[in-house]
């Protein structure tokens, strides 16, 4: 009588599991597939570091991560347990009295007290201190999901105390069951499916940062205009979100009190596809307003336990609004530029000329010279951040670096790929790409670490692949040989900004630091720094938004803050746009922080 029950319990159980899971399996079906197996090597590895040891669960709140760990290894280890005992309860095998069950037990135990332990803090953290990212109000499923998980600790400690052919042991046994199959129902309605979709969603989470594929014109995309148009890792994605909220205490915008929040896109992601409205315009989904407010600086995906890419729904949807020409307006005036002048200033040719001129620049030629400076558009037309390039320069003479530049040289089309507009990147990009293999360097290097991005990732989805590397990155191996101790005087006190673009997506963050220690600096960290930065507020597009205009607190300012509450002075920059932004925030402020440059540093200091 007991297996039978068990037998129509379980069938009844699975049933509703199977069911559940079956109309999101469905939904991830029908949609387009941008499911990708490349890089094997490298999933492989983040799958075995991300899910098995649980690192970027940990990373970030070391105290927290490893509770959720624990639960987590606690959920894998009790895997032939339950199985085992499953086993037994549908009379199929017996072997629970087998030596090896009664080892395996016992080494269990420990495993027991860690998920007791991660659990009743996970419970508390939820339910009394409630962090912001957890949301305002106190999630009901949570707290039954935490206590289900501790009775079944608790059952499984017990029955080293009852005999299991006795009623109490019995009673213990059913109650163990019933948790687990009740849990299993659960499982597919709620946030807890990421049990089982996250090792499958950090699986096939892209290898790059902020993957935005290129958009084939003959087959007649624009981007993500309706939920129809979502790809399958996307809507993947929608139903793997744990809601932790480390996307949304990340995001700058939101940190700056702006409307955008990561969290809240995924979880209206998932909201649309589970009301079935597949035909329902995007911008009515999320708001046009706030799909304009992301920098792309890319904390949100970065920092996401479960693997979710959040960019491609961003920058997507927003491609999808530029299709249909409903840009905010002061990008009009960004697009006119890059189309007619090929850069973000529209400014002529003649003006890029003048510097190469005054900085005694030659064109490049690769029998003459060791490698190709990229200017940018800051480089080319920007004259404070020129100061940083005839540094560089300097420096490259000094340690017997030959290099040139090209005659002629547009916008790597940064801007245009981050706000949406595909059409005017593909452009800029092959324009680009042309002249870069006539000139055929073996290695180009750039001050602005959105051009290493631009040029070192997206450039090889058109084929073309070249070296390219920040000048942080160059600069440190070429005065390497040179010690701290050649160096005279008191040491100058200093924080660094790390660009997003630097040390979250090239994940450069060790070079610029050597440099500034190598040359006399005593580096103050600030609040966010290394590889979780926060934004200057200038990606995406937004270094050209009327900043008056926008709701909350300037990202700037917010930035700005935090470096001068290292109490350092100076700040040193490495990329052009944080310069502009943090050196705003500056004068908004009154402040008398000083600001350079790092190759300025370094070169002041030679």
């Amino acid at each position: 009588m007991q297996t039978l029950a068990f037998w129509v319990l379980l069938l009844v159980f699975m049933g509703a599991f199977a069911v559940q899971v079956a109309r999101r399996v469905q939904l991830i079906a029908a949609a387009p597939n941008t499911f990708s197996l490349d890089h094997l090597g490298t999933r492989t590895r983040r799958f075995v570091v991300d899910v098995l040891l649980q690192r970027k669960t940990i990373a970030e709140r070391p105290l927290t991560g490893l509770m959720h760990a624990f639960v987590f290894w606690g959920f894998v280890a009790f895997g032939g347990y339950t199985l085992s005992e499953f086993l037994y309860g549908l009379g199929i095998v017996d072997l629970t009295h087998e030596g090896w069950f009664h080892a395996y037990r016992l080494a269990l135990t420990p495993f027991a007290a860690a998920v007791l332990v991660g659990v009743l803090y996970l419970l508390i953290r939820r339910a009394l201190v409630r962090p912001v990212g957890l949301g305002p109000t106190v999630s009901i499923e949570s707290i039954v999901i935490a206590v289900f998980i501790a009775t079944l600790m608790i059952t499984f400690l017990l029955t080293f105390r009852l005999e299991a052919d006795t009623t109490p042991g019995r009673v213990n046994w059913w109650v163990h069951a019933m948790v687990i199959l009740t849990f299993m129902a659960l499982i597919p309605a709620s946030k807890h499916l990421h049990l089982v979709l996250s090792p499958i969603t950090v699986f096939l989470k892209s290898p790059e940062l902020g993957n935005l594929p290129n958009l084939d014109f003959e087959k007649e995309q624009v981007g993500l205009e309706t939920v129809g148009d979502l790809g399958s890792k996307i809507v993947l994605d929608a139903f793997t979100c744990v809601e932790c909220g480390r996307c949304q205490v990340n995001c700058p915008a939101w940190g700056a009190g702006k409307e955008l929040n990561p969290k809240t896109i995924v979880l209206q992601t998932r909201e649309a596809l589970r009301a079935g409205e597949r035909g329902k315009k995007l911008g009515a989904v999320y708001s046009e307003t706030v799909l304009w407010q992301c920098t792309t600086c890319g904390a949100c995906e970065n920092q996401c336990p479960v693997g979710i890419e959040h960019l491609p729904i961003l920058i997507g949807s927003r491609r999808g609004l530029v299709s249909n020409g409903d840009a905010p307006e002061y990008l009009g005036a960004v697009y006119n530029h890059l189309e007619r002048r090929g850069n973000i200033w529209g400014l002529g040719y003649d003006q890029r000329q003048k510097f190469v001129d005054s900085a005694k620049l030659e064109i490049f030629d690769p029998s003459k010279h060791d490698v190709l400076v990229w200017l940018g558009c800051a480089g080319a037309f920007e004259a404070d951040f020129q100061k940083s390039l005839r540094s560089l320069f300097e420096i490259l003479r000094a340690r017997g670096v030959t290099f040139g530049v090209l005659s002629k040289e547009r916008c790597t089309g940064d801007p245009a790929k981050r706000t949406g507009n595909e059409y005017m990147y593909q452009e800029l990009a092959n324009g680009n790409i042309e002249e870069l293999k006539a000139a055929a360097p073996k290695k180009i290097l750039t001050s602005c670490p959105h051009c290493v991005k631009t040029i070192g990732n997206d450039y090889r989805k058109f084929g073309y692949e070249v070296e390219i590397v920040h000048t942080s990155v160059f600069v440190e191996g070429l005065l390497r040989d040179m010690s701290r101790a050649t160096l005279s005087g008191s040491p100058d006190v200093v924080t660094f900004h790390d660009p997003c673009y630097l040390g979250r997506y090239a994940g450069t963050v060790d070079e610029p630091r050597a440099l500034l220690t190598r040359f006399g600096a005593d580096i103050k960290e600030p609040e966010r720094n290394r590889d979780n930065p926060f934004c200057c507020g200038a990606g995406g597009g937004l270094l050209f938004a009327d900043k008056e205009e926008e709701p909350g607190t300037r990202i700037s300012d917010v930035r700005f803050k935090q470096l001068q509450a290292t109490g350092a002075n100076t700040v040193v920059t490495a990329c052009p746009f944080c310069s502009i932004m943090l050196k705003g925030a500056q004068a908004s402020a009154q402040a008398d922080t000083q600001f350079i440059d790092l190759m300025t540093f370094v070169k002041d200091r030679l």
